[in-house]
């Protein structure tokens, strides 16, 4: 674990959105034989495009990563 890097590998477009939108991913991992170059852009583009939702609940969620990011 790498404090502060939050990753998913995506594979389709509304992972992509999603986890910047909830978990606040900051990272993009991308199936390199999985998925073809249109899709990969296209999952970019709109990796690129989402902000994190400053929900409560997505917020707790969050601080609870954080305290086992400083007790590691």
């Amino acid at each position: 674990m790498i404090p502060g890097v939050r990753a998913a590998l995506i594979h389709e477009s509304f992972s992509a959105h999603q986890g910047v939108e909830d978990d606040d991913m900051n990272l993009l991992c991308l199936g390199g034989r999985v998925i073809g170059f249109a899709l990969a852009r296209e999952i970019i583009q709109i990796y690129l495009a989402a902000h994190f939702v400053k929900a409560e609940r997505f917020e707790r969620r969050l601080a609870k990563v954080a305290a086992i990011e400083r007790k590691e």
